[in-house]
Order: C-alpha cells, then structure tokens, then sequence
C-alpha cells in the first residue's frame, strides 16, 4: 500500500494505452499469419474433385477476423481500464488540502470557533441544533427556526448559554426539524480536511485528517 501526501502527482502514463494496442495487433497480426499458412496448405492438399467453396473459405476468414478482433479488443479495454485507475488517483490527488462534506455527529472547536453544515431535504418549520460537551452536557442551543430546503452552515462561537468560553475540542451536535408536527430528516454535514490519499491495488480511497478513510465515491461536495 502506498500513500500519497503531496498535492503533485506524477501524469497519466496515456501512452499505455498504445503500447497495449501494439502488442494487441502484433498477437492479432500472428493469429493471422498462421491461419494463413494452415490456410494455403489447406488448399495445397484438398481434393481436386472436392475443393473448398467460398462458404467455407467466408466462414474461416470471418472466424480468423473475430478472434484477431477480439485480442485487440480485450487489450485496449485493458489499457483504458489501467488508465481509469491512473486518472482516479490524479483526481484524488488534487482533492487533497480540500474539505470534504461527510455526514456526522462531531463537530471540531478550533480556536474558540466551530461550523457544521445541516442539510434540508425540505421545508421545515421550526429547527434547532443542540451541541453537547464529552459528558453529554448540553453546551449550547441553536435556534435556527423556518428553513427550506438546501444546505445552511451553522458557525458556534464555543461559549455555552452563559456566554462562558468552552475548551477547544470535540463535540457532539445534532438537528431536531420539524415541519408541523412531521419529523424533517435533517442531517449535520461535517466538513473534514483531506490530508492524503491511500492506494491500495489500484484503488484510491481518500484519508481524512482524523484518520478515518472513505471512497470517492462518497464525497458528495468539496469545500
């Protein structure tokens, strides 16, 4: 496995895809050649007085054509498919320095200030965002009230209700929405530093500034 920890990465080896397709037509070019020399010696020695009609001599050369076309085939998706796992590590690469929207119930309080990020799925009437310190006491009450639908980033300047200044840390946070008297599945989006990148054969998965790891796949937004 390796790991990558620097946002310049090497470029796309884009001429594996034509060596791969060479090697494919030599394969395909020796294929036919041979079927070639069966061919001819076919023909040398048939029958005279039952010689080979050109049914059989279109159904061999459309046999030789599908299986040279089939080595070229499976080659070049060989080298496209090398080349997508080289383009997927680039791209991870570049994401690296970036924030990534992940879904979670932490927030981090860094220098007296937290941000999360909630997520309306729709309309909701009435909303709050409750943060809890690592004993499970209530620190702090965000009052968000009517939201529509969309992505809304909720700042905690870290004091609690009486304006008293809470340590740097984790913490918990979660939404309570309603519209009415329905629930809303309101959901809190954290966003998280990518700090490098693991490959592990051929697959690229994104490694968080707390350690964790997720696929590409799950990004849903950079920040």
């Amino acid at each position: 496995m390796a790991t990558v920890n620097s946002a310049t990465a090497t470029g796309i080896d884009y001429e594996s895809f034509n060596v791969a397709s060479n090697k494919a037509a030599s394969n395909a070019e020796d294929i036919q050649n041979r079927f070639l020399k069966l061919l001819t010696t076919q023909l040398k020695t048939q029958d005279p007085s039952n010689p080979m009609d050109n049914a059989q001599m279109t159904s061999q050369m459309a046999q030789i054509s599908t299986v040279s076309g089939l080595e070229s085939v499976n080659a070049s998706i060989k080298a496209l498919s090398d080349n997508q796992s080289a383009s997927q590590s680039l791209l991870a690469t570049l994401m690296i320095g970036r924030y990534a929207l992940i879904p979670g119930n932490e927030v981090s309080l860094n220098g007296g200030a937290a941000k999360a990020v909630v997520d309306f799925p729709q309309s909701a009437s009435d909303a709050v965002v409750t943060i809890k310190n690592a004993a499970g006491v209530v620190v702090s009450e965000i009052k968000l009230g009517a939201q529509t639908a969309g992505q809304l980033t909720v700042g905690w300047d870290g004091k609690n209700a009486a304006g008293v200044q809470q340590p740097d840390g984790q913490y918990s946070i979660s939404i309570k929405a309603v519209n009415g008297t329905v629930a809303v599945d309101a959901k809190i989006l954290n966003p998280v530093k990518i700090s490098s990148v693991a490959i592990d054969k051929g697959v690229s998965s994104l490694v968080l500034e707390n350690g964790k790891r997720m696929s590409m796949s799950d990004v849903t937004q950079l920040i």
